[in-house]
């Protein structure tokens, strides 16, 4: 009888979370190309918005952004809490069924522990800034990753709100996130730095922290190369991700 009251509580702690439900976590999965490709930065000059200009450090920048398969490794290497499913209709255990798809839901405390167990860290967003601009001439104000041409002219080469309508939103091949690999590359190399998720990025104001590159559901005016939102550290929404930055070499 002791033997099986033993089991029964040893079923009940492992099998019940604060739902009384079944909550199962599986392995990590192997990472793919996807996970390991970075793009080497070369260092220069950058100007802002409030026309500073700033010298940049060559540095390495993921090509993807950051997927729930790479995610889930790191967390679990690192110790950090998973995420919260961000419920997107037709796309249940979004974390562990979607791994090629970016992860959302990770505060910027998150994003920089992750980044570290992998030796790196966010970008700022004068570093994202400018790698998205590589290969960009003129002024980047109004302009894409891939240029100014404006993506409903440019047949669609990002994972946005389509049409600037909700209802529209499906034109470009999806309605909430996209496979990290599903537009495609930059000049410079990069995936989806305009739209799909928003990206957080590094910032020594504790209070805001800039979010750059616009999402799935960011308008076509919202995913332009210097078009930054702010959100406190903390804060987690199921259309922020990010990319981690490793030192050049």
């Amino acid at each position: 009888m002791k033997y099986v009251s033993a089991v029964f509580l040893t079923i009940l702690l492992v099998s019940c979370d604060s739902n009384d439900e079944m909550f199962f976590h599986p392995e990590p999965l192997p990472l793919t190309e996807q996970d390991t490709a970075f793009v080497t930065v070369p260092g220069g000059t950058y100007i802002t918005d409030e026309n500073d200009t700033l010298s940049i450090n060559g540095f390495r920048l993921g090509r993807y952004e950051v997927t729930n398969r790479l995610f889930h490794s790191l967390a679990d290497d690192a110790g950090i809490g998973l995420p919260p499913d961000p419920a997107f209709p037709g796309m249940k255990n979004y974390l562990f069924d979607y791994p090629d798809y970016p992860v959302v839901n990770v505060s910027m405390n998150d994003a920089v522990a992750a980044a570290a167990e992998m030796g790196g860290r966010l970008p700022t967003s004068a570093e994202w800034e400018y790698a998205a601009s590589l290969g960009i001439s003129g002024d980047i104000s109004g302009q894409y990753p891939w240029g100014p041409l404006n993506p409903d002219d440019a047949e669609y080469p990002a994972n946005y709100l389509a049409g600037d309508e909700w209802e529209t939103r499906g034109l470009d091949g999806y309605l909430w996130t996209a496979p990290v690999d599903s537009f495609p590359l930059t000049d410079a190399g990069f995936a989806c730095q305009a739209g799909n998720v928003a990206e957080w990025t590094m910032s020594a104001n504790s209070l805001l922290v800039p979010v750059c590159g616009g999402a799935w559901l960011s308008n076509s005016g919202s995913i332009m190369i210097n078009s930054i939102k702010y959100l406190a550290p903390g804060d987690r929404t199921r259309h922020i991700g990010f990319r981690i930055l490793l030192p050049g070499t």
